[in-house]
Parts: structure tokens; sequence; C-alpha cells
């Protein structure tokens, strides 16, 4: 589908970053005007083909855009991410009394800016100032899951002004990407209700043995071995003695091995799938579902192959939240309070810039710019595309004219 000229309708992307809205919006048939202060970010998202400003979002006045069809924003979480210090969840009421004098017409910024202790926790209610500016026919923000209370503050702000909105958060493996990764959405519109995307995948609970009745008919999750393209294990047999948390993974035994005793012990057993020398597969059948369109026109090779050791979870389930570097941490690696001392935490998995995208959605040429490590900031910071994607299309449907009709302007 050919991207519909930004003419027809001007979409604003605030912290566009390297094009993760982008890239949903593109699958949709849509292409927005992009800003960011990051000059690698920009640099990747120009070399896909998105359109970037570089500039400072809180220092541009949103009137210099004039009439604008759609908004989308998703502002830095650090400041909120619970990986992090967290002072943004202290400068709260701040962020809630600026937003207050906003929608009331008052610009208090700088006064409640000086008073925060992280400067990109006020960033926070810069697409509540862009869409009471400018009066988007729709709205799309995303956030980690901390700003939840901010998005339904900002959501009745906006309904005051005319706005029918939905808040909530997603999760990443309902909509076909290969990662566990949760985020708050708020969407509005001018043109007439709109509702959070149906899933398109049954949720993952690694609690939970049977699939919900209400899920049962939506295909599984995605694993990170399935997206990555990763061969089918081998078997091992492991048993659950943790020796109280200092063995976290059990005791392992090769099949090829007489079987430990066997006794009254319920579920001392389990067979687990354990790769023996994987490699990245892009025979037919075998190809990442995100690579999928790519493969077919370009024929293109794999980047890499995985590494040879890679962990039997990663055929059971979806990534761990891709973070902004090379590793996937397994299940359960952060530390808690009550883990016994001397505790083995689980060893995360490090992958490649390109096998990371596959985990949040991108296909895996798309054209990173900088250092490896950046490479990954800008592939942890970015909108996984498929979420994306139908978020947007639940944002955009009441006031989306279809392809037939003239397009607002």
């Amino acid at each position: 589908m050919a991207d519909r000229p930004i003419a027809d309708g001007l979409i604003v992307d605030l912290f566009a970053g390297a094009g993760g809205w982008d890239e949903g919006l593109r699958q949709l048939g849509y292409r927005a005007v992009g800003i960011d202060n990051d000059q690698l970010a920009c640099q990747t998202a120009r070399a896909a083909g998105h359109e970037r400003i570089e500039g400072d979002i809180a220092a541009l006045d949103p009137q210099s855009f004039g009439q604008v069809w759609g908004l989308i924003a998703s502002p830095p979480c650090q400041a909120y991410s619970t990986a992090g210090k967290g002072l943004g969840r202290i400068d709260k009421p701040h962020v809630i009394a600026c937003a207050h004098e906003l929608a009331a017409g008052n610009d208090t910024r700088e006064t409640h800016r000086a008073a925060c202790l992280d400067e990109r926790s006020l960033l926070t209610v810069e697409p509540l100032r862009w869409a009471l500016a400018l009066r988007p026919r729709w709205v799309a923000m995303e956030q980690v899951p901390p700003v939840l209370e901010l998005w339904t503050l900002f959501a009745g702000l906006l309904a005051i002004h005319g706005y029918e909105t939905a808040v909530g958060v997603l999760r990443s493996e309902q909509y076909g990407v290969p990662q566990a990764r949760r985020r708050a959405f708020l969407i509005g519109s001018l043109d007439g209700p709109v509702r959070l995307p149906a899933p398109t995948h049954q949720s993952f609970d690694p609690r939970r043995h049977n699939t919900p009745e209400h899920e049962r008919h939506l295909p599984r999750w995605i694993s990170m071995a399935q997206a990555l393209g990763w061969s089918n294990p081998a078997v091992v047999h492991t048993n659950n003695q943790t020796d109280s948390g200092r063995r976290p993974q059990g005791l392992t035994r090769s099949l090829d091995r007489p079987a430990h005793t066997l006794d009254t012990a319920s579920g001392s057993w389990t067979i687990e799938p354990t790769p023996a020398k994987p490699r990245w597969q892009l025979g037919a059948g075998r190809v990442p579902e995100a690579c999928q369109q790519h493969a077919q026109e370009s024929h293109a090779p794999a980047a890499e192959t995985p590494p040879d050791d890679v962990p039997a979870w990663s055929h059971r389930r979806p990534a761990t939240t891709v973070c902004g570097d090379s590793r996937i941490l397994a299940p359960g690696y952060w530390p808690r309070n009550d883990a016994p001392r001397g505790a083995v935490r689980p060893r995360p998995v490090r992958v490649t810039v390109e096998q990371a995208a596959v985990l949040q959605g991108f296909r895996h040429d798309y054209p990173w710019h900088g250092s490896r490590t950046q490479r990954f900031m800008q592939i942890g910071n970015a909108v996984c595309p498929p979420l994306a994607r139908h978020v947007l299309r639940e944002a955009m449907r009441p006031s989306d004219p279809g392809p037939t009709r003239e397009r607002r302007r």
C-alpha cells in the first residue's frame, strides 16, 4: 500500500524516536511528521523513509503546524520506569497540577519544571499541551504503566474539551509481538466513541496452565525462539530441586543418561526443551513473521546466527521486555528483596541488534544508526510497530473518511 501524502491530513508524532509509531502508520497507509531531539534516532527514521524535525518539543509552538488531523506522542519514560530511579512518581503532583492549569489556559510549565526532581517528568504534559492547542481530530499516547494515572487524568481533561477517550494498559504479546511488554495507552477522538483494540493473540501468563475461555479462539502468543527462527530444541530432564533458590532452574540431566531414582514426589522431574546448536533459518516456513515481507522481496540472508546456548525458556514464552541493550533478561532475573543470599539468578540471553529489532516488532533490516549501544537504546525506546498499528486504527477509526473520500484539511 502506498503511503498517503502528508498534505492529505497532517499527522504529528511527538517524541517520535526511530519510528515505531511511524512503522505502524505506514502499515495503515499513512505517514507523519515526527519531532525528536535525538539526532541519531532522527537519522534512523529518515533512513527508513520517515520525516523528522529535530527540535525541543517543549520549546516549540504547536500553532506553527497549522491544522492537524492526528497527534501521536510517547514522552520519555525514564522518569517513571521501574528500572530507573522513579523520580517521576515523586514529581507527579507537579505534573498533575500543571496539566490542570494547561487545561484551564494557563501555561505554568516553567514553574513546575523547576520544582521537579527529574526534568523529564514534566515532558509528560507536552502531548496534552499540543492536543489542547491544535485540537486534532484524534490522539494516541503511550507510556510505561506507572503513567496510567496521568493518562486517566488527561483523558478527563480532554473530555471537557469534546474528546471521546479510552485508556488502559495493553500487553504487546496479545498483538503478535514476540515480547511480554506492558504499556499504558490513551486514545481519543472528536468524531465519535473510541475503544482500545481487541487482542489478536492469547495473553501469556507463566502461572497459568489453561487458556481462558474468552481467548481460546485466538492464536497463541509468539515465542522468542519462534520469532527469531531458532531451530527446534532437543530435550533434557529437569527437576524442581532449587536448593532454596540457589539453583533457580533446578538440576538437569540429559535423556541419553539413566534417569534418577523415581520416588513419590509429585512433579519432581519434567521434560524441558534446550537447543543443541540452533541456527537462524530463513528457509520456507521458518522466516520470522516480522521479516516475511522483506525476505520475500529481497531474499536477504540473516545478519547473524544466535548463540549456541539459547535457553529453554525462549521456546516456551515471548521474550521479556527489550530494555535498550543486548541482554534479554531471563524470567525472574530481577533480584527480589526476599531472595536467599547467594541465590543464582538465570543468565540473560545476548542478542544482536537485528534480533532485538525483530523482538520489538521491527523488520530485521531496519536501518539503525549510531553505535551498537545507541542502536539498542533506539530499539528499546520505540513503540512496538504491530501494537502501534492496532492502536492507531482504533484511534483514527471515527475520523477516517476512507480511501474514496476527501481527507479533512
